[in-house]
């Protein structure tokens, strides 16, 4: 023991290196079984729920404490040591430091967990991938100033600074604040979700992406859209999902040598045809002009149904059945023609 006591590293004894290091180790062991019996209540808790969520949940405070754990170890550890004034002036400093970066990390990982595992299963609830990155950013922010300001620095003066500065960095960069301000009003205003089936002027597409900058459509070809909020909020949406019911509009054209008994018969074969379509409700069917080479007919129902996918088959389905009752009626499509008349008499 008198061993121990006399044999110095670094101004510490080997008896106090060894008492650093069992302090060390049953404080972290110590803590750690308590950390394992909560999470073990938690996992049993979720058993009955196998919430994603909670699960989730547990596996970020096992991965962030476990630093946390040995970095209070280390402080409490610490007194049996003699360390020198420099570094024991700013040990406790470091310390703290080290305790809000994992405190910011397990910050973040919450919302994420939060937002993708909670939130998107609300329907009523939406926050876009831009809010989460916004919402991380501020938590970096305020943990990177917590630390200045256990350092030592005058946060007060470092705003201030930061303040001037973005002053000018606002003039240098108008558009990405247009861009942000716009992507406020999507996400609030909500013109459109992600997931979406929209269309922007000519282009037609699933909302892939909502940036703070820019968002991502996937067009119906293939290829990824991507476009500034400003334009895009400039531009006209139309969006498909909000679509409870499509309209569809047909002028159907018979040819001029159909009888008028079958004209007469016409309407009623299309009524009969819409009517009993699933999805389809008949509105009206009317003969309603002489075009230059066929008599047209006026068509006009409603799909309630809002997927394009499914609206289109049920279209193709009432043409289809059209065709097959105009041929057992005998009657004919009419297309562009013309009739000649030659005059053979000479003179």
């Amino acid at each position: 023991m008198q061993y121990l006591k006399d044999t110095v590293f670094w101004n510490n004894s080997l008896l106090q290196y060894i008492i650093f290091a069992i302090v060390l180790t049953v404080s972290f062991t110590v803590m750690n079984v308590i950390l394992l019996i909560l999470l073990k209540i938690l996992l049993k808790v979720n058993t009955k729920f196998q919430n994603l969520f909670v699960t989730n949940l547990i596996k970020s405070i096992k991965k962030r404490t476990r630093p946390i754990i040995f970095i209070i170890s280390l402080a409490i550890s610490r007194f049996s040591l003699h360390l020198p004034k420099e570094l024991s002036g700013y040990w406790g400093k470091i310390v703290i430091v080290f305790i809000i970066i994992f405190l910011i990390m397990f910050v973040c990982d919450f919302i994420s967990n939060f937002t993708e595992n909670y939130l998107s299963k609300k329907r009523e609830v939406v926050i876009s991938d831009g809010i989460i990155t916004i919402l991380k950013a501020l938590v970096w922010i305020i943990g990177f100033l917590t630390i200045l300001s256990n350092l030592g620095v005058n946060v007060n003066t470092f705003i201030t600074g930061l303040g001037i500065g973005g002053v000018a960095v606002a003039f240098a960069a108008q558009s990405i604040i247009a861009d942000l301000f716009n992507y406020f009003v999507i996400v609030f205003d909500k013109p459109f979700l992600k997931g979406d089936y929209i269309q922007i002027d000519q282009d037609l597409g699933t909302v892939e992406y909502i940036g703070v900058k820019s968002t991502r459509i996937r067009r119906n070809t293939g290829e990824q859209l991507l476009i500034s909020n400003t334009n895009l909020l400039a531009s006209r949406i139309q969006n498909y999902r909000v679509l409870e019911r499509r309209r569809k509009y047909m002028l159907i054209g018979v040819e001029y040598s159909t009888p008028l008994e079958k004209l007469k018969v016409i309407p009623d074969i299309i009524k009969q045809i819409i009517e009993s379509t699933d999805y389809a409700d008949f509105y009206s069917a009317r003969f309603i002009e002489f075009a230059d080479s066929s008599l047209n007919f006026e068509v006009i129902y409603y799909v309630n149904i809002s997927d394009y996918v499914q609206y289109v088959t049920i279209v193709e389905d009432v043409n289809y059945r059209i065709i097959d009752e105009f041929n057992k009626l005998g009657v004919g499509f009419a297309f562009p023609s013309r009739t000649l008349y030659i005059n053979n008499n000479e003179n």
